[in-house]
């Protein structure tokens, strides 16, 4: 009878073991969509739809602040603004969902609008975990830098504070390549082969009183659709780009307007939102924040042009993106989809070969147990 048993167990061990061998040699050829589905799991995607769309637009949820990235069709990837410090894990791991599919972790072009906190404080984050290659930042200097390029507080403004100081020491230890966001009315263009540019309609001035109007208003265009990115530009710069630009027909009409300053009435004035006639709004703003942003009614007046139901808030239905598909037109123009998707759970991202190991540790504890020790081990769940 022993020896019966003895017998059953070993064919047992030896199933499991053959069961094992054909899960670690069938993985080999299937581990890309094997990887794909787990992290999945954790982390759900972004709509297939979206996912698929040759430029994407991914306002992020960071709170109360700005971070919003875009990915192009030749690959290249632009961050705007890096939210707040107390936020930067949120912004990380909605990056690192991102670059998980990726072949590197550059990042292009990395945009800090202003100075103030609620945009740059996770720069750090970005600098320590990506490798920027171009960085953008305002007409603004430390004293250091003040001292070091001769700079007197008439030609430009200051700024000393943690973040921003850290941000200009981590980019210069990067030594990526550096611009100042001035465009003195002709705008800088960042043009491709794949059919899309990008264009800073502002600043045109090389010093503000305010800090916020350094935040450069930026045109992206891609299949004869429109995206206008603000920052925190307040109603002085929205009326220089309405003198600059407002002559030229139709050129500042968008189809996705990023209202600045979170919506605060300090922006978005009426002037400006006749002249860029959207057809969705999004404010990036924190839920309940002290600033009782957004402005009810700025979101009134956006609604009045373009319908409640158009706009887009991220503290209230978390990251929102938006995708440019060049493969269905609407009359003659990529069409616009949209999704939102609620914050990232894990900052992780599972190797095919985690998995496999998983199930192979699973198989052994269950084969070196006997009968006895499973029922021992279930029965009290079921009790």
């Amino acid at each position: 009878m022993a020896k019966a048993k003895q017998k059953r167990n070993l064919k047992l061990r030896l199933l499991i073991f053959i069961a094992i061998s054909v899960i670690v040699c069938s993985t080999f050829f299937f581990n890309d969509i094997l990887e794909v589905w787990v992290n999945e799991l954790i982390n759900p995607p972004i709509s297939e739809d979206v996912e698929n769309c040759e430029l994407k637009l991914h306002i992020i949820d960071v709170g109360q602040g700005d971070s919003i990235l875009v990915e192009f069709p030749d690959n290249k990837v632009m961050l705007v603004d890096s939210g707040d410090n107390s936020n930067e894990d949120d912004l990380l791991k909605y990056l690192n969902q991102i670059f998980a599919t990726r072949s590197d972790r550059d990042i292009d072009y990395f945009i800090a609008t202003h100075q103030d906190r609620d945009h740059v404080g996770g720069a750090d984050v970005v600098f320590d975990n990506f490798n920027v290659l171009t960085f953008f930042r305002p007409n603004v200097y430390t004293d250091d830098e003040m001292k070091e390029l001769g700079y007197v507080s008439s030609q430009v403004n200051t700024c000393n504070t943690d973040c921003y100081t850290t941000m200009i020491e981590k980019a210069n230890l990067e030594k990526c390549k550096m611009y100042v966001s001035q465009t003195m009315i002709n705008p800088l263009s960042l043009k491709s082969d794949c059919e899309y540019e990008v264009q800073f309609l502002s600043p045109s001035k090389s010093k503000y009183t305010d800090a916020n109007n350094y935040s450069p208003i930026i045109l992206i265009e891609y299949k004869y659709r429109k995206i206008l990115l603000t920052g925190d530009a307040e109603t002085l710069v929205e009326n220089e780009v309405l003198e600059n630009y407002g002559d030229i027909p139709n050129f500042l009409d968008c189809d996705i307007l990023k209202l600045g300053h979170h919506g605060s009435n300090t922006s978005t004035s009426q002037e400006f939102l006749e002249a860029v006639n959207p057809s969705y709004a999004v404010i990036s703003v924190g839920e309940g924040n002290g600033y009782k942003h957004p402005s009810d009614e700025v979101v009134a007046r956006v609604a009045s042009l373009i319908g409640e139901q158009n706009i887009f808030r991220t503290d209230t239905m978390g990251n929102v993106v938006f995708g440019i598909d060049a493969d269905s037109l609407t009359a003659g123009k990529g069409e616009i989809l949209i999704t939102t998707l609620k914050g990232v759970v894990f900052n992780i991202h599972i190797e095919w070969w985690c998995v496999v190991l998983g199930i192979e540790c699973l198989l052994f504890v269950i084969g070196s147990c006997t009968k006895e020790k499973i029922t021992r081990i279930i029965l009290p769940y079921f009790n």
